[in-house]
C-alpha cells in the first residue's frame, strides 16, 4: 500500500546519519539531537544555505505527461534515423563518421541537460517558475537522460560492427559506459516516483485496511490514484528528492557546484576514489556487505554503490576536485533504525513519533490510550502527510527543521513539536571547505 508518499527536494552537503534523543514520555517537546552510526551518512542542505522550503503536491498532469512522451518520442526517432542510415551504407568511414556525430551530440545534449536542471532551479528560487513546473521539469529531465543513456548504448551497439573503433580515444563500450555514469546524477527512483505520478500511475490497492480519503481518486473499483506530497527546499543549483513509497524511503541529492570545490583534492586513480568514500561514508562503508565501482578519470566521475542490511547508497565524486556532489540512497522502512519515541496523549489519543534525520522517513503512530489502532488526519507543519489507516501506522518523510507534528481522530487532537536536525555532523558546505565535528 502507498499512503501519504513524500518527497523532500533540498540542496546539499555531507552529514551525520540516523538520530538520537532521551526519551521523556509524554511530557517530550522539541529538543537537540545527536547523530548515530547506524545508518549511512547522506548528502543535505547546509544550515544557511536553503532559498526555498515547504511542502508541494504533484499530481495526474496530461501536460506534463504529454512533455515527458514528447521527450521520448523524439530519442527514439534520432535513433531510428541512425539505425536506417548505419544500415545503409557499407563504408567503414561512413559509419565512423556517423557514430562520432552521434557521439559528439549526446555529450552536447547531457551538457545541455546538467545546465537546464541548474537554470529550472534558480528559476524556481525566484518565483519564475511555480512550484509545479518545477517538478514536471525535473521529471522531463529524468526522462531524457534515460534516453540519452539508451542512445549511447545504441552508438556502442553499432561501434561493434566496427573492429578497433573508439569515440574520444575510448573503447566505444568505455565510452557508453561513462556517459551513463555521467547521466546518473539527473535520474533516480524519485524522479521516476514523480513522472509516475504525471501519468497516472501513482496506484494504490483499495482494501479493507485502505483507510478512506478523499484525496485520493478511485479510478477502477479495486484501485485509486494517489498524489506524491513533495517537500521542497533548494539552494543556489543544488537538489535533493525524498520519498516514502511501497515500503522503502528513496532519497537523491545532486550538488553540481560541488564539483568546482576542489578543497578535497583531486583523485588519481579509482583506489583513491574509494579512500575518499570510507572517509565521507565510514558507517556505510564499514557496514557494507557488498560494493559496486564504475566510472573513470575519463569519465570525470567515479560512482560507488554500497550495499548494507538496510538498503544501498550510491555515490558521485568529481575525479578533479574529489568533491561528492550526489549520491542515491533506498532503504526498507521495516529496517530503517530509529531514535528513542516521542510520545504525547491528549483526550483518547496516543500520538508516537520515531525520527531518523532531516528529509529522512519519520513513523506516526496514533493509537487509543488502551494501545489499539486509530485511524486520523496527521499533519507536519501544517501539511497533511496522509491517514495512518486501521493499522494506526503511517510513513512520511522529515522536513529539515523543527516542526509540529498533529494528529486528529474521533474529534481529538494531539500534537507533538520536535526537532529533526541532528545538533553535531560530519559536512562538506556547500560554500567550501569540509569540517569535521564530532559524531
Amino acid at each position: 500500500m502507498r499512503r501519504a508518499l513524500a518527497v523532500v527536494v533540498c540542496c546539499c552537503l555531507l552529514a551525520g546519519a540516523a538520530v538520537a534523543v532521551p526519551s521523556a514520555g509524554d511530557r517530550q517537546s522539541a529538543r537537540p539531537a545527536t547523530p548515530a552510526t547506524n545508518t549511512s551518512e547522506y548528502l543535505t542542505i547546509g544550515p544557511d544555505a536553503a532559498e526555498s522550503t515547504g511542502y508541494q503536491r504533484a499530481t495526474l498532469d496530461v501536460s506534463g505527461t504529454l512533455a515527458l512522451d514528447t521527450r521520448g518520442l523524439d530519442g527514439r526517432y534520432r535513433q531510428l534515423v541512425l539505425d536506417e542510415r548505419f544500415a545503409a551504407t557499407d563504408s567503414t568511414a561512413k559509419r565512423r563518421e556517423m557514430l562520432q556525430t552521434n557521439a559528439d551530440r549526446i555529450e552536447s545534449r547531457i551538457d545541455g541537460l546538467q545546465r537546464h536542471q541548474s537554470t529550472a532551479v534558480r528559476e524556481y528560487n525566484n518565483g519564475t517558475s511555480t512550484a509545479r513546473e518545477f517538478v514536471i521539469e525535473l521529471a522531463r529531465i529524468h526522462t531524457a537522460a534515460g534516453r540519452l543513456g539508451v542512445a549511447a548504448g545504441r552508438v556502442a551497439d553499432r561501434a561493434r560492427s566496427i573492429p578497433g573503433s573508439t569515440i574520444d580515444s575510448q573503447p566505444a563500450v568505455s565510452w557508453a559506459r561513462n556517459r551513463g555514469v555521467e547521466l546518473g546524477p539527473l535520474r533516480g527512483p524519485v524522479r521516476e516516483s514523480i513522472a509516475t505520478t504525471l501519468r497516472g500511475q501513482n496506484t494504490a490497492p483499495l482494501d479493507a485496511s485502505t483507510a478512506p480519503d478523499l484525496e485520493a481518486a478511485q479510478t477502477a473499483p479495486d484501485e485509486r490514484l494517489e498524489a506524491l506530497d513533495l517537500y521542497v527546499a533548494t539552494a543556489s543549483e543544488g537538489v535533493v528528492l525524498a520519498t516514502v513509497d511501497d515500503g522503502r524511503h528513496s532519497r537523491e541529492a545532486y550538488l553540481p557546484s560541488e564539483r568546482a570545490n576542489e578543497s578535497a583534492g583531486s583523485l588519481t586513480d579509482i583506489t583513491a576514489a574509494l579512500d575518499r568514500v570510507a572517509d565521507r561514508y565510514p558507517w556505510a562503508w564499514n557496514n557494507s556487505v557488498s560494493r559496486d565501482a564504475s566510472g573513470d578519470r575519463q569519465a570525470g566521475v567515479y560512482r560507488f554503490t554500497l550495499f548494507y542490511d538496510h538498503g544501498r547508497l550510491t555515490t558521485n565524486l568529481d575525479s578533479r576536485s574529489g568533491a561528492v556532489f550526489s549520491e542515491q540512497q533506498r532503504n526498507r522502512l521495516s529496517a530503517m533504525p530509529t531514535t528513542d519515541p516521542l510520545r504525547r496523549t491528549s483526550g483518547d489519543l496516543r500520538l508516537t513519533v520515531n525520527r531518523t534525520y532531516p528529509t529522512g522517513p519519520v513513523e506516526l503512530s496514533l493509537t487509543d490510550r488502551a494501545g489499539e489502532p486509530v485511524d486520523g488526519r496527521i499533519t507536519i507543519a501544517n501539511h497533511s502527510v496522509g491517514r495512518t489507516g486501521t493499522d494506526g501506522s503511517l510513513w512520511a518523510v522529515a522536513p529539515r527543521n523543527s516542526a509540529t507534528v498533529v494528529a486528529r481522530a474521533n474529534g481529538d487532537t494531539v500534537r507533538i513539536e520536535t526537532e529533526f536536525s541532528p545538533a553535531s555532523n560530519r559536512t562538506t558546505t556547500a560554500a567550501g571547505s569540509p569540517s569535521t565535528a564530532e559524531r
